[in-house]
């Protein structure tokens, strides 16, 4: 039996997750953990009473020696490297929510601790994992020669933008060098990423269409796709637990991670109206996850 800790309880998500993980075979969430700003105090005790989940923790050191993987899980993506801290040092593979970091610190950061201790890390968008997103990927070698691709998602910039990023990665991999914005339409924005091989990858987010969607068109065709979401938390789920059992993510966390750097790129091109390269980017760019996570306290509660 793998059993899970999930650390922060703010968004849907854990609600959501633990539904599937309560039909996987020799998983169980063994643990949770709060830590307030958003859910009202008693919160992760009424979560463990409604999802059967044995043990409620008063830090998340605690849960360290009661978990055999982790979940992090909070709104707030400023929080998730001091709060995968603990279980990264002790070497327990950890999940990280997306988005999984917010700037290029702690990033490296991640990626510093990853060798120094070994961990397993993994994490972000459930959409790379989608079914859809996974059989383009299938194809790649079947589509010839790739002209271009157009990919859309709705929400925000960033928190919800990320999944319209790893939609693509989760086709094409990692190797963007480049971000530009080409265009916007009200709370759209159209930006290009440019792959080392040439490959340009056209994305907008904060689509007006609801669905996500991606097209792929090359020599022998074009490839459309249309994601349901039907089972990305379950396949998001699976392949982290296949990781623990097996201690081999699927990708990368460098790999993993250049999600990140193509929307601080984004974010760059955006407000300098020039491309940017993800080499050029700068320290001090990030997203702001504590003024995120304050408005996203205020509209849920």
């Amino acid at each position: 039996m793998i059993r899970l800790g999930m650390v922060d309880l703010c968004t849907s998500h854990p609600g959501s997750w633990i539904k599937v993980i309560d039909e996987m075979a020799d998983v169980e969430v063994a643990a949770v953990h709060d830590s307030g700003g958003v859910r009202p105090d008693g919160y992760a005790e009424e979560f463990a009473r409604d999802s059967g989940v044995e043990t409620v923790t008063g830090t998340i050191e605690e849960m360290v020696e009661l978990v055999d993987a982790a979940i992090v899980h909070s709104a707030n993506w400023d929080l998730h490297l001091p709060h995968a801290l603990p279980f990264i040092e002790a070497g327990v593979p950890t999940l990280i929510d997306k988005p999984m970091v917010g700037n290029l610190q702690d990033l490296h950061e991640l990626l510093r601790l990853e060798a120094k201790h070994g961990t397993l890390i993994m994490g972000g968008s459930s959409v790379r994992y989608a079914a859809e997103v996974q059989e383009l990927a299938s194809l790649r070698d079947d589509m010839g020669e790739i002209g271009v691709c157009w990919c859309e998602g709705r929400g925000d910039f960033f928190n919800y933008g990320i999944h319209t990023i790893e939609m693509f990665q989760g086709v094409f991999g990692a190797g963007v060098i480049a971000v530009e914005h080409v265009g916007d339409n009200g709370p759209m924005d159209v930006l290009r990423a440019d792959y080392a091989d040439g490959t340009p990858v056209f994305f907008a987010l904060g689509s007006i269409a609801n669905p996500w969607f991606i097209s792929i068109a090359a020599s022998n065709g074009v490839y459309p796709r249309t994601l349901t979401a039907g089972d990305n938390y379950r396949r998001l789920i699976e392949a982290f637990v296949e990781a623990v059992r097996t201690g081999e993510p699927p990708i990368s966390l460098e790999d993993n991670l250049e999600a990140v750097k193509v929307a601080l790129a984004a974010r760059v091109s955006r407000r300098e109206r020039t491309i940017c390269y993800l080499e050029d980017l700068g320290n001090d760019e990030r997203f702001d996850g504590d003024a995120f996570a304050e408005e996203y306290a205020k509209n849920r509660q």
